[in-house]
């Protein structure tokens, strides 16, 4: 076969079976009456090889040297290369569920402003108050936060109402926030955070999905509706308000800070 009948057949470009035979990894001999390559079947078995190890993410070359590589060899990177496939398919799992969230937060603030509380689900998480209304970070605190830090977007924004500011008289809340990761996610990573720190423990709640410019000014109107249908239900606050600032976007000429707020309603 001609390059031209070689790479139709492939279905890759004539340049491509050029750059195979200068490569080394076909050896086609050259036609003696019109010194034309002649390419055969085995070149075309070869170039197939070498572009099904390339299509699992083998180098170029380690491609073109398998041909040369005992089954133990090979063996050994297809073992180290699923070990990174199954992490990054672990990685990508949890980015596709910090987007489904956010995709559900934009659902919600979207709606009308009286349809926008929902019931959902809690998971277990661990969260670290670093700004806003906090005391002094422990060396423990620090650690997870520098940790925490380091792996977005497995972890996020968190943001905490103390209960004591919602029950005392006056407007003014005590607001913080800090990062926070998904036991779930946490495992799947295989991070280590500090014995010290505090696990939050998930279940269900009522979560109210608010915009506001800025979360540490935020007054108990601006959580009304939540406080309200706690109440309606006869749900007695026993911990501070916990929830998610999803995303920052621009509102009318406004900057606004994206969020969910949770009230736990019990098993």
């Amino acid at each position: 076969m001609k390059v031209h009948d070689c790479a139709r057949r492939l279905g890759i470009s004539d340049s491509m079976v050029r750059y195979y035979d200068r490569s080394g990894l076909i050896r086609s001999d050259r036609h003696p009456g019109n010194n034309y390559r002649d390419f055969t079947d085995q070149d075309a078995l070869a170039i197939y090889h070498a572009k099904m190890l390339r299509s699992f993410d083998m180098g170029v070359q380690e491609a073109l040297d398998a041909q040369n590589q005992s089954l133990s060899t090979i063996s050994g990177w297809v073992g180290s290369h699923i070990q990174d496939l199954e992490q990054q398919i672990i990685w990508e799992e949890m980015r596709l569920l910090r987007l489904r969230q956010m995709q559900y937060y934009f659902s919600m603030i979207q709606k009308r402003a009286d349809s926008r509380l929902a019931e959902s689900v809690r998971y277990d998480s661990y969260n670290v108050w670093n700004f806003g209304h906090v005391d002094v970070l422990s060396p423990e605190e620090q650690t997870a936060i520098d940790i925490l830090a380091q792996n977005m977007p497995f972890s996020y924004i968190a943001i905490r109402i103390s209960l004591e500011s919602i029950l005392r008289p006056g407007e003014d809340l005590d607001v913080s926030i800090g990062l926070g990761i998904l036991e779930q996610n946490r495992e799947k990573l295989e991070l280590e955070l500090p014995p010290e720190l505090q696990r939050y423990s998930g279940g269900p709640m009522i979560s109210l999905f608010m915009e506001t410019p800025d979360p540490f000014s935020m007054t108990k109107r601006d959580i009304a509706p939540l406080l309200e249908e706690a109440d309606r239900r006869k749900i007695t606050l026993n911990g501070d308000l916990i929830g998610r600032i999803f995303i920052s976007y621009m509102k009318e000429g406004h900057f606004v800070h994206g969020m969910g707020l949770g009230i736990s309603i019990g098993s």
